[in-house]
């Protein structure tokens, strides 16, 4: 079993990205990450890539905003690898921002990482199949090598599916979930909440140490937790989520995590999630 203690933190580094550009419709998530970034990241050295309150956002090649996020997942990237860290902790405001840590993580540790994607969603549409245009449900499909152009030739080494586990997903548009058959991507519904022992042995037992943990808020059931943007019936406690991520941070190595799309509705959610996910982010 990994235990990580302080010291093997290594080179780490604390990203705050409140982009809301991927999402589209408001900046709304954009504030719920700057006021998760002052709670989780206080006192640590954060970089953070500043975008712009108000945007007009244009539709090209099928994706809302894409000529606003190309320039910044370079600025991200570079943000990145001039830091040169061993581990990303990030701060979004929607899952859009996952393209820099995790493409950079993947091709550091040569693609031995697994990537969980705690999400209500599959977020693996293209521009093609995506009903809304809205980049946040393409973000996992292009880190898999298959998304607007503009953002994928960024990325140096793609995921490939066997790296993949959808941990709660249970809104998936048709075209994903044949993706998902089609693919072979590994999926796990509340079991992995209710036995996360169970589950983090079965990422071990998959050949994966080193992992990276994508925790999009929706993923836990919104009359527990309603401060996600994009609040999908069902799902765990976000009780139970707090504990899948520590039993995966006793028995895995975090490379790096994430939290986004959160949006302050209810007064207290903020400090919820903070100390749902310290551990992870300490």
């Amino acid at each position: 079993m990994y235990k990580r203690t302080v010291n093997d933190m290594g080179n780490a580094m604390w990203l705050v990205l409140p982009e809301w550009q991927g999402y589209g419709l408001s900046d709304v998530p954009a504030r719920g990450a700057r006021e998760l970034a002052r709670r989780l990241f206080d006192g640590r050295d954060v970089v953070t890539v500043e975008v712009p309150g108000e945007e007009a956002l244009s539709v090209d090649d099928g994706v809302l905003g894409l000529a606003s996020l190309g320039p910044r997942l370079a600025e991200t990237r570079t943000a990145i690898e001039t830091r040169g860290p061993d581990r990303v902790f990030t701060i979004g405001a929607t899952c859009g921002v996952e393209v820099a840590p995790i493409a950079y993580l993947n091709q550091k540790h040569s693609g031995d990482l697994a990537v969980l994607w705690l999400d209500a969603h599959a977020d693996l549409n293209t521009p093609a199949s995506s009903p809304s245009g809205h980049f946040h449900g393409m973000v996992l499909r292009s880190l898999l090598g298959d998304g607007p152009a503009a953002l994928v030739k960024q990325i140096p080494r793609p995921l490939t599916p066997g790296q993949v586990f959808l941990v709660g997903a249970r809104d998936l548009d048709p075209p994903e979930a044949a993706f998902v058959r089609a693919a072979g991507v590994r999926t796990a519904g509340l079991e992995a909440f209710t036995d996360p022992v169970q589950f983090a042995r079965d990422v071990r037992q998959a050949g994966f140490e080193r992992i990276y943990l994508h925790l999009d808020l929706d993923v836990v059931n919104p009359e527990d937790f309603a401060s996600s943007l994009m609040r999908t019936p069902g799902g765990p406690l976000l009780d139970d989520v707090a504990a899948l991520m520590c039993q995966l941070s006793e028995q895995c190595d975090i490379a790096g995590a994430s939290v986004v799309e959160f949006c302050d509705r209810n007064h207290g959610d903020a400090n919820r999630v903070s100390t749902a996910v310290s551990k992870v982010f300490q």
